[in-house]
């Protein structure tokens, strides 16, 4: 326990912020006010339960979220929705990605991350 607790505690806590600076980001995207409390207290709540049912800690998503709110989403149900078209997604193509080489995947991997870094803007 005394090796494992500050790693938990050190993982909880740069999860809390990076959920926290997602929903300060998002604020400033819809003009709208999060409630960190609450925000918190249902990360923490999911994190909890989530390993009783083989799942594992999340945070918030800028990306995702972002790509929500540019789309017109305006309620968690449009995070639903993808999750589910996800698991679609993964459950049909996940038999053709066997196939792809895994040079290929690293390649798009890293074309998503360069995309993603705006490097362009700098």
């Amino acid at each position: 326990i005394r090796t494992l607790l500050p790693a938990a505690f050190s993982m909880a806590m740069l999860g809390a912020i990076e959920s926290l600076l997602c929903a300060v980001v998002l604020d400033g995207m819809t003009g709208t006010k999060h409630k960190a409390n609450s925000e918190l207290v249902g990360q923490g709540l999911g994190n909890i339960i989530a390993p009783f049912f083989g799942g594992i800690t999340a945070t918030a998503a800028i990306a995702r979220s972002a790509a929500n709110v540019r789309a017109g989403a305006t309620s968690p149900i449009s995070a639903v929705i993808h999750s589910i078209l996800v698991i679609l997604a993964l459950l049909v193509l996940a038999p053709l990605l066997s196939w792809l080489p895994l040079s290929a995947m690293a390649a798009l991997l890293l074309m998503v991350a360069w995309n993603m870094s705006e490097a362009h803007k700098v």
